[in-house]
């Protein structure tokens, strides 16, 4: 009997030794191997990324794929105050490009979840910072001050990658961010209208007036 179950593990354990895990990596990405041995070995980040085509590991391992085409990250800003402390809506966006060939590194140094650990908060609070800046009608219609604005994140932004790159290489680089046109919320915006409105039944009234 126990030779039978030694038998059974033994050819168990090299079916496992036998099996594989297989990447399939195209064109716009990077594969990233985590290897976690069945039995002997060191498990870790393998430090060579996988490019265009099919690789195999371990079956006990594990691919993470990156897109190496810049990505768009979008923020959505709700109730975000000017400098009057008028609550306006608007969106945001950032487009970040993976260094070619440093995925491994990413992985390693910031793990799969890199933008919302170390990108998001930041690029959120800066944001919101500039726009305490600026009156309503600027953020609204003002080209100019939006343009400002997206100038100075874009400063903030590349300074704070380097800082972090200080410590842990961070191989990222920050190609462009957009500021849209903030707008009123929709309480404003009824207040706005109802204000809009009285100016103009007033006016309508005045004329009126006059020509009687």
């Amino acid at each position: 009997m126990k030779k039978l179950i030694y038998f059974v593990a033994a050819l168990a354990t090299i079916a496992h030794l036998q099996s594989c895990t297989m990447a399939v990596v195209d064109a716009e990405e990077e594969g990233v191997w985590i290897k976690q041995p069945f039995l002997f070995g060191h498990g870790g980040i393998d430090p060579d990324p996988v490019t265009t085509g099919l690789s195999y590991g371990a079956f006990s391992s594990s691919v993470e794929y990156f897109r190496m085409t810049p990505q768009r990250y979008d923020e959505k800003f709700d109730d975000i105050f000017s400098n009057d402390n008028t609550p306006l809506d608007f969106n945001t966006y950032i487009n970040i490009q993976i260094k070619k060939g440093k995925t491994p590194v990413l992985l390693e140094n910031y793990g799969k979840d890199w933008y919302r650990h170390n990108i998001q908060v930041y690029y959120r609070n800066k944001t919101r910072e500039y726009v305490s800046m600026y009156s309503p009608f600027d953020l609204i219609s003002n080209r100019e001050v939006l343009n400002k604005i997206d100038n100075q994140l874009m400063q903030d932004m590349t300074n704070y990658i380097q800082e972090l790159s200080k410590d842990k290489e961070f191989p990222i680089t920050i190609k462009s961010i957009t500021t849209g046109a903030a707008r009123p919320n929709a309480d404003q915006l009824t207040e706005m209208n109802r204000t809009a409105s009285y100016i103009q039944a007033k006016r309508s009234e005045e004329q009126k007036t006059i020509a009687e």
